[in-house]
């Protein structure tokens, strides 16, 4: 093993212990049940007047609180993200595939084991630049961790236990656990699957749309100098 992959490691497990005590404590908080009222309690100042509406569509609210982690997520990992680098570590990786896959096809051992040696070395670049994405995701889940606890304390604190899905319009979302996941399960679908990925699309579109007219400026400037 190199220097380099040594010290990439080592920087692998920092960086997963740092992300385990950060996945403990907001674990901690979400099940303390006194922790996540005096939260929640807490953002209710902020949070009840802007998405609230006094209790009267929570289904409403729980998807706003998906659109709010969907932004504020996906911005940050968007600019923390080297988007050539990982386009060109995608292109390096598949062309790596299609040799191997012929060495191994052709039984040519000696090139075999100096392609193992070339995937240990991809395989450290890769998971640099997982990290370097995942930082700013280590920040943000407390932010998201805030929101989960006023989530749970407004749900708490609703003035009826029965609301309407468009799938079950009997839902008790005081005493039954199912319908609490259910909430969850809106949350994250429309932060993940929806919010977060046109968020990052329309910010690509517009960040490599200026980077290009940028480019094509230089290059006119370079050819009126040099002509």
């Amino acid at each position: 093993m190199s220097p380099e992959q040594a010290q990439a490691q080592k920087s692998q497990l920092t960086f997963t212990m740092i992300y385990m005590l950060i996945l403990l404590v907001n674990i901690t908080i979400i099940s303390n049940t006194t922790l996540r009222n005096d939260v929640g309690g807490a953002l209710s100042v902020v949070l009840i007047p802007l998405i609230g509406f006094n209790y009267k569509y929570p289904l409403l609210t729980i998807v706003l609180v998906g659109v709010l982690i969907g932004l504020v997520t996906s911005i940050p990992r968007y600019f923390f993200t080297d988007w050539i680098k990982m386009g060109r570590l995608q292109q390096r990786q598949q062309a790596f595939n299609k040799v191997f896959r012929e060495a191994y096809r052709n039984n040519e051992k000696d090139k075999i084991q100096k392609l193992q040696k070339m995937r240990m070395q991809m395989s450290t670049e890769q998971m640099q630049q997982s990290m370097n994405t995942t930082k700013p995701l280590m920040v943000l889940s407390f932010f998201t961790l805030l929101l989960f606890a006023w989530v749970y304390y407004f749900i708490d604190k609703l003035h009826y236990k029965i609301v309407a899905y468009p799938w079950n319009f009997n839902i008790n979302v005081v005493s039954s656990h199912i319908s609490i996941a259910e909430y969850w399960m809106i949350t994250y679908a429309f932060t993940s699957l929806v919010i977060g990925y046109l968020a990052t699309m329309l910010i690509k579109y517009f960040d490599f749309t200026y980077k290009l007219k940028k480019l094509e400026k230089k290059e006119i400037a370079f050819n009126e100098n040099y002509n």
